[in-house]
């Protein structure tokens, strides 16, 4: 890279620390998931600490029975929050990094791919139109939702990818890798918005191969799809294969299938506030953005009248399928595509359709590169260019800020939450018992025991003494979900859960019992699929670029 792309990327790094200039307050910040986000990251470390390598199981959740928060929760975020809780951050500084760091990093994947397509002006327009969206800011300062915030690191290095491939047209294995990291980062970082981009990765596919004839991406781009399903297949098979140990299903399609549309109205303007969907007082605004509007409506006049002009057809067609690709999104949170909806929602649960407003401030921002990129002399650029940045700046001027500051201690936030989902939706179905209020004690006997006595407790982890007078059944106060073991002086012990908790009798006299989450055999495989699909990229630098 020249001396001028180093001074772009500084000066996005700079516009990013100045933009959450925020999160250098200390405390956190009044918003609708960070409580959840604190708590999660909170369990994420405990888990990690605990030796669950990958984390599942939160032992302090749902009133502390215990809850298989991270079989089915992204877990991207808090691996990135990692290296910050090793330099000794705070669980709410670990957080507000993981935003600063993934805001600063999506303007980078975005200029580099931009660059090579459009070139640099265009690139750094382009890269401002998607770092200053509204519903990024939303994601950021009003639901502090990571995950979301997360994903948008990836989607230019995806396509960064696909296109690398279709103008080689060969099989080239580092862009391959990047476009498979990519695919798995979405994934891990949130599994809905993943499946958005994953649409949009074959519908790019199709589309070069019919109208380019580059029928030799189809080949790489199997490659990646393989790749990415096997890097999360440690995440992606038990959150996929388990949905159905859970009350998921009973609970999520009846609370949202159908809500949750928005008008053309509101994706064009709505006031920005702090509270949730349509609050009479201060709801959030999930407007796509006047610049990000105005980028797609001057591409299209540009294409309408100077089409002619456009002398590569390279450059008109790959840009009309970010345009087709921007007009789906926005029909996709219409009411009117309600049917299409209803139609797949005994496949896959969408809560919240307008979450595709994440492939839309993408498309227009790849569209505001484009539409610069064609005006035919460096005057129109260089003042379309300024127009646009400008506007992007101006109208988002009063959403870069939190709501207000935070001084809770940690103690309070994990006092807060029950489960960190709004419905509880992964407490496994056959929990049939009060968990509003946690239990006296972690163990529970029939008859008292003369010597009960706890030698070691973590979140995967129990063992204990105990001394009862005769054979009796032996509760231990943690919800049962596939993968603990109970061994009672070390013969393994089959567990009754007919209540939802760990049950298992135990003769009389002096006993140890050693209490287990491991890993289910299904969950072994996907690890191993995982480390497996790692050590397969890492030999392939080595042995072939080229396949």
């Amino acid at each position: 890279m020249k001396k001028i792309d180093w001074l772009i990327i500084v000066l996005i790094f700079f516009l990013s620390i100045i933009t959450l200039r925020n999160f250098f307050q200390p405390g956190f910040y009044t918003s609708h998931d960070g409580i959840h986000q604190v708590v999660r990251l909170y369990y994420f470390n405990q888990a990690l600490s605990d030796g669950q390598i990958p984390p599942r199981w939160a032992g302090g959740l749902l009133n502390g029975y215990g809850y298989p928060l991270f079989v089915f929760s992204y877990q991207l975020p808090w691996l990135l929050a990692q290296p910050f809780r090793l330099l000794n951050f705070s669980v709410f500084e670990s957080i507000k990094a993981v935003f600063i760091f993934g805001y600063f990093f999506s303007g980078l994947a975005m200029y580099l791919y931009l660059k090579k397509i459009v070139g640099r002006g265009a690139g750094l327009v382009g890269t401002v139109i998607y770092l200053f969206a509204p519903f990024r800011f939303s994601n950021i300062f009003v639901r502090a939702a990571i995950g979301d915030a997360t994903v948008f690191i990836f989607p230019p290095f995806l396509f960064l990818s696909l296109y690398s491939l279709q103008i080689k047209n060969k099989i080239s294995w580092p862009w391959i890798v990047l476009g498979a990291v990519s695919l798995s980062g979405m994934l891990l970082s949130h599994a809905m918005v993943f499946l958005f981009y994953f649409f949009a990765f074959w519908l790019y596919c199709l589309f070069i191969t019919v109208f380019r004839k580059k029928i030799k991406l189809i080949i790489p781009s199997v490659i990646i799809t393989i790749l990415t399903f096997g890097l999360s297949a440690y995440y992606f098979l038990p959150s996929f294969t388990e949905k159905n140990l859970t009350k998921f299903s009973q609970i999520m399609g009846p609370a949202h299938l159908g809500q949750y549309f928005l008008s053309l109205k509101e994706l064009v303007y709505s006031t920005w506030g702090y509270g949730v969907m349509r609050a009479q007082e201060g709801a959030m605004s999930l407007q796509l953005g006047f610049a990000q509007w105005l980028s797609v409506i001057l591409f299209l006049l540009l294409v309408l009248f100077l089409h002619k002009k456009i002398k590569r057809k390279s450059f008109f067609q790959e840009s009309l399928f970010f345009l087709v690709l921007f007009v789906i999104t926005i029909f996709l949170m219409l009411p009117v595509s309600k049917i299409f909806w209803q139609s797949i929602s005994r496949i896959m649960v969408i809560d919240f359709p307008w979450r595709i407003l994440s492939l839309s401030v993408f498309t227009s921002s790849v569209l505001a590169g484009f539409f610069i990129a064609g005006l035919p002399n460096k005057r129109l650029k260089f003042i379309f260019g300024f127009i646009l940045i400008f506007l992007a700046f101006y109208a988002n001027r009063n959403h870069l800020r939190i709501n207000q500051v935070l001084d809770w201690p940690l103690d309070f936030y994990l006092k807060l939450e029950r489960t960190t989902n709004t419905y509880d939706e992964y407490t496994p179905k056959w929990v049939n018992f009060d968990v509003n209020k946690k239990a006296l004690s972690k163990i529970e006997t029939s008859i008292p025991s003369t010597d009960l006595k706890i030698k070691e407790e973590r979140s995967n982890y129990l063992s204990f003494t105990l001394d009862l007078p005769k054979e009796t059944k032996v509760r231990i106060n943690t919800i049962y979900y596939p993968g603990w073991e109970v061994f009672v002086d070390e013969v393994p012990t089959a567990i009754q859960y007919d209540q939802g908790v760990i049950e298992f009798p135990v003769k009389a006299g002096k006993t140890e019992v050693v209490s287990r989450f491991r890993e289910t055999p299904l969950r072994l495989f996907s690890d191993f699929l995982s480390v497996l699909t790692l050590s397969v990229i890492i030999f392939g630098f080595y042995k072939f670029k080229k396949l």
